[in-house]
């Protein structure tokens, strides 16, 4: 697994490439904290605005690695829950991050896959993508993903993904909410690049406090620490148009 951190447009983008295509970009305890403070270690420099995560190779992420279950029939439930919520946890990490996160969406997107996909603020799918949850012909049933479709998708849909007997498609992951677009496979770098530099046109003080009230919205359900974040935007706004004119 390679993991590399690129500043561009000095400093307020920062690519960050996660590189385990030999197996899927799939992820494992070790791997995925390694992605995670990566990520978080471009969203803490205050001259970032955007964060630009590339999963390399074909295939956005082929879930968790399947090498890693042999050792499960050894733990006691309670201890593979405790991991289940560890590996949930540092998704979190990245859903809190203070800056948005774009991502390009190509070939699979398996399994836990789908927890990394929904913590990305902004992926962008290739028409080809697509997502399929296995675990089921494993004998597992989902959990942190579980919740994730659950909770995106009409109940009798997330039935039908969640015991494996259906995939979706990138317009279908449009439809739902887990995608913020689809574009053709040769469009894709192009239209995540154009996405980029549209973010970039904006404050990036600005991006942070879009970030901080639509994350404080999902997680609390009422709006309170939002008008808070909103009105120290439009002071700070009004202030600099005053100073300016």
């Amino acid at each position: 697994m390679d993991l590399t951190l690129t500043p561009r447009h000095n400093g307020r983008l920062i690519q960050v490439r996660y590189d385990n295509a030999a197996r899927g970009n799939c992820l494992d305890d070790t791997t995925l904290g390694e992605l995670v403070r990566a990520l978080e270690a471009a969203a803490g420099d205050d001259t970032c605005a955007v964060v630009h995560l590339e999963m390399a190779g074909r295939h956005f992420c082929g879930g968790w690695d399947t090498s890693a279950f042999a050792g499960l029939a050894d733990r006691s439930p309670e201890a593979v829950a405790a991991g289940l919520r560890a590996s949930d946890a540092a998704l979190r990490r990245i859903r809190r991050l203070p800056v948005p996160v774009v991502a390009p969406v190509r070939g699979r997107v398996i399994g836990f896959g789908a927890g990394l996909l929904d913590a990305v603020h902004l992926p962008i799918a290739a028409a080809s993508a697509s997502l399929s949850l296995p675990e089921a012909r494993y004998g597992f049933a989902p959990a942190g993903v579980g919740h994730t479709i659950a909770q995106a998708l009409p109940r009798s849909l997330a039935y039908h993904l969640l015991t494996g007997v259906a995939t979706a498609t990138a317009d279908q992951l449009l439809a739902w909410g887990l995608v913020a677009g689809v574009v053709a496979d040769d469009d894709l770098d192009r239209a995540v690049e154009a996405l980029v530099e549209s973010l970039l046109a904006v404050p990036g003080r600005t991006l942070r406090a879009v970030v901080e009230v639509v994350e404080s919205s999902l997680a609390t359900g009422g709006p309170d620490h939002a008008y808070d974040v909103s009105a120290h935007t439009i002071v700070a706004g009004v202030a600099t148009r005053g100073a300016s004119g």
